[in-house]
């Protein structure tokens, strides 16, 4: 992933052709970015690296300098990983103050789009802990829901078996009527016999 990276150079790195030598190690990396001087005295180059390997050995190269050229003084290199990524034109350019001026402008528009961008996901996760808040209350009204349900169910149940239970209860007596009437007609057929049959007895007296 290439990543944009901005490093200070501090020493005696202006007004002795340093950013030329800085453009003659670009061209043997490949590196893509902008060198300029800063008034703080110091050399400064926003650069893309593809690697990390890439960048230590670029920053090796550049220590070597002060060896090669007595002009050329470097105390310390510092770098920093910006938060955005640049797309520059081939090879490392040159800035003038204007042209400084506007990168400045457009690195600091960069930076408020990212705060702002930032902002915008810290709502949107507010928003998503409400909502995640509001589906587990909803979630324990339903599961308390569902337990009345069972509850009901359970009940339902066991009347149905008591249901049931009175169904045979009024069928075996049911049946039992059946069975006293069945009985009552014999009854009252035999007692008929009985009465008939006396009736005749007592003619014959």
């Amino acid at each position: 992933m290439t990543i944009t990276y901005e490093l200070k150079i501090y020493g005696r790195v202006q007004h002795v052709g340093f950013r030329d030598r800085i453009e003659d190690i670009r061209r043997g990396l490949g590196i893509d970015g902008v060198v300029y001087n800063y008034k703080d005295g110091t050399v400064r180059i926003l650069a893309n690296f593809y690697t990390e390997k890439k960048k230590k050995l670029f920053k090796e190269f550049i220590k070597e300098l002060e060896e090669e050229d007595n002009l050329i003084n470097i105390d310390r290199i510092e770098e920093k990983e910006l938060n955005t990524y640049i797309e520059f034109p081939k090879g490392i350019n040159r800035l003038s103050a204007d042209d400084l001026l506007q990168l400045n402008k457009k690195l600091d528009e960069g930076v408020k789009y990212i705060k702002m961008i930032f902002g915008l996901l810290d709502n949107n996760t507010k928003i998503l802990v409400q909502v995640d808040e509001k589906l587990n209350l909803h979630t324990e009204i339903l599961n308390k829901m569902d337990e009345k349900l069972n509850h009901h169910t359970e009940i339902l149940t066991n009347m149905d078996k008591k249901l049931d239970l009175y169904t045979n209860i009024l069928t075996n007596m049911d049946e039992k009527l059946n069975t006293l009437n069945e009985n009552q007609l014999k009854i009252i057929e035999a007692l008929g016999k009985i009465n008939s049959t006396l009736d005749k007895i007592e003619k014959k007296l």
